[in-house]
C-alpha cells in the first residue's frame, strides 16, 4: 500500500520508541504491548477500533473459575499481572480507557441453562475488577463490549489443535457440522466413543474453559510538531520506550449490508396449459453487522397477454420475510429459516373458457441453504422452499357474452345470474402446503465499513 506523507513522517517518528504493530486503512497505527498482550494502544483521533474474534482469542488474558464458581481466585496469574504490574504502570501513563472487550463462559460437562448463569455472572465479576482496580472510568461513548459464551468449543478446538491432539480433527469435525449451535455439539461429542472421548476431554481441558477473558483498548494523544526536528529528540507521549511490542498483521475485509436477489424459478416460469411465464424478480436483504436475523422484501413481476390466443398470465405479488441464519457472527451464509408474508394480484387465463382475476395473501415459513460463489463472498448461490396458507377471493372469465354465446371482442365474468346483484370476488379458494421454491442468485449492492480481520489467523498461524 502507498502510504501518505502524513503517514510515512508518523512513522519515521514512532520507530524511535516502538516497534510497528499494525496499520489501519486510514494510514494510523495502533500497538500491542509486548509484557501486556490484552492491551492494544491507539492515537486519539481514532473513533473505532474492532477486535475480531481471531485477534481476540490471540491476544486475550483471563482469569479461571473454579467449577459451579463465579467468584475471582487470589492466586489466578491474571490477578498479580494486573494489580501489581500493569495498574502502577498505567498510572505513569497517559493513556486514557477507551473499551473493554470481555468474553466469559462455562466449561461444557454442567447443565445448559446452569452455564449460561455461570457465563454471565464471570463475565460481570471481570469487568467489575478490571474497573474497579484500574481507578479509571469509562469513555461514555465507548461502552464494554461483554459477551458470554455459554460452552466454548470453540475455544476447545482451538486449543486442541495447538496440542496436537490426536482427535482434534474428529472434534473440529463435529463443531462445524453444528453451525455453532452448542447443544448439539455436546450431544454429539457425549456419543463419540460411547462416551470415553468425552470423559477425556473432561479431565484434560475443560478446566481450562472456565474462565473470563479481556482485551482492552486505551488511546493517547500524539504531540503536534510546528517544525521538523532531530529524530532523537521526539517525545511520544504515552507509549514508553521501556515497553516494546509485538508484530501483527492485518488486513480487511468487507462486509456486505444489503444485497440484490432474483429468483431464477420465477424469472423463468414455466405454466402448464400456458407456456413460459417470463417475468422478474426482484429482492433486497438487509443484513445487520451481528447476530442472525436479516430482512427480505421482494416483489415479483409478469405480464404476459397473448390476445390471438386468449392466453393471459399477470401477476403482481410482494412478499416480506424475516430470516434467521443458523451461522452467527455476522457471515449470514449456510442454512436458515425464514418467516414470510406476501400479497398478490393477479389475472390468470388459459383459454376463451378459462381466466381468473383476484387477490389473495398468506404467510408461512421458509427453509434454504446460502453458498458463496467467489472468494469475497459478494457473489451467492441460494435454494429455499416456502410452506404456508395462501387465501384468495376471484372472479372467473370468459371470452364472449356468456349469456347470449356471441363473440363480440369483449371478456366478461362467468356470471348468469341478475346483473344488478352482481358483486366482484363471489369465489374464494384457500391451500395449505407448499408455496414457493427458489433458485438465486445473490450479489451484495452496498457494503458496511471494513472490519479488521487478524491475517495471521486467516492463514492457519497460531500464536
Amino acid at each position: 500500500m502507498i502510504l501518505t506523507r502524513r503517514a510515512i513522517l508518523f512513522f519515521l517518528l514512532m520507530m524511535v520508541f516502538v516497534q510497528l504493530n499494525a496499520q489501519m486503512p486510514d494510514g494510523k497505527y495502533y500497538h500491542q504491548l509486548e509484557e501486556f498482550p490484552f492491551v492494544f494502544v491507539t492515537e486519539d483521533s481514532i473513533s473505532s477500533f474492532e477486535i475480531s474474534d481471531s485477534l481476540f482469542d490471540a491476544s486475550a488474558k483471563g482469569i479461571r473459575f473454579k467449577v459451579n464458581r463465579t467468584e475471582l481466585l487470589s492466586d489466578d496469574p491474571f490477578i498479580p499481572l494486573y494489580k501489581e504490574k500493569f495498574v502502577p504502570w498505567l498510572k505513569n501513563q497517559n493513556l486514557k480507557l477507551r473499551q473493554v472487550y470481555v468474553k466469559g463462559a462455562a466449561s461444557p460437562e454442567g447443565p445448559y441453562d446452569n452455564n449460561v448463569r455461570l457465563s454471565r455472572e464471570r463475565t460481570k465479576r471481570l469487568i467489575d475488577f478490571l474497573i474497579t482496580e484500574s481507578g479509571q472510568t469509562m469513555d461514555s461513548q465507548q461502552p464494554v463490549e461483554a459477551k458470554s459464551i455459554t460452552e466454548d468449543y470453540g475455544l476447545l478446538v482451538k486449543r486442541m489443535k495447538e496440542a496436537n491432539d490426536p482427535d482434534y480433527d474428529r472434534v473440529n469435525e463435529v463443531w462445524l457440522s453444528c453451525n455453532g449451535d452448542e447443544a448439539c455439539c455436546k450431544k454429539r461429542l457425549m456419543a463419540l466413543d460411547q462416551g470415553r472421548l468425552w470423559q477425556r476431554l473432561l479431565q484434560e481441558y475443560y478446566p481450562a474453559l472456565r474462565q473470563a477473558r479481556v482485551v482492552l483498548w486505551y488511546t493517547f494523544s500524539v504531540p503536534q510538531a510546528v517544525t521538523p526536528e532531530p529524530v532523537d529528540s521526539v517525545v511520544i507521549v504515552g507509549v514508553p520506550d521501556s515497553v516494546s511490542v509485538t508484530p501483527v498483521v492485518t488486513q480487511y475485509e468487507r462486509r456486505h449490508l444489503i444485497a440484490a436477489r432474483t429468483n431464477l424459478v420465477h424469472d423463468l416460469l414455466y405454466v402448464p396449459q400456458f407456456g413460459f411465464a417470463y417475468g422478474g424478480n426482484i429482492q433486497l436483504e438487509y443484513y445487520p453487522l451481528r447476530g442472525h436475523y436479516t430482512l427480505n422484501a421482494g416483489f415479483t413481476f409478469t405480464n404476459h397477454r397473448h390476445w390471438s390466443d386468449n392466453k393471459f398470465f399477470q401477476l403482481r405479488d410482494a412478499q416480506l420475510e424475516v430470516r434467521r441464519y443458523f451461522k452467527g457472527g455476522g457471515s449470514f451464509i449456510g442454512p436458515y429459516l425464514g418467516l414470510y408474508a406476501e400479497g398478490t394480484k393477479y389475472g390468470i387465463g388459459f383459454s376463451k373458457s378459462k381466466g381468473w382475476e383476484g387477490e389473495g395473501g398468506g404467510g408461512g415459513l421458509s427453509v434454504g441453504y446460502t453458498c458463496a460463489l467467489n472468494s469475497k463472498g459478494s457473489l451467492r448461490l441460494e435454494l429455499s422452499a416456502s410452506l404456508g396458507l395462501f387465501y384468495t377471493r376471484y372472479d372467473p372469465y370468459v371470452y364472449g357474452n356468456p349469456l347470449s354465446g356471441s363473440e363480440d371482442g369483449l371478456y366478461y365474468y362467468d356470471y348468469y345470474g341478475n346483473t344488478s346483484d352482481f358483486k366482484e370476488r363471489n369465489h374464494q379458494f384457500t391451500w395449505l402446503g407448499p408455496t414457493n421454491a427458489g433458485i438465486h442468485i445473490t450479489y451484495d449492492i452496498v457494503y458496511r465499513k471494513k472490519k479488521p480481520v487478524n491475517a495471521q489467523q486467516q492463514k492457519g498461524g497460531e500464536r
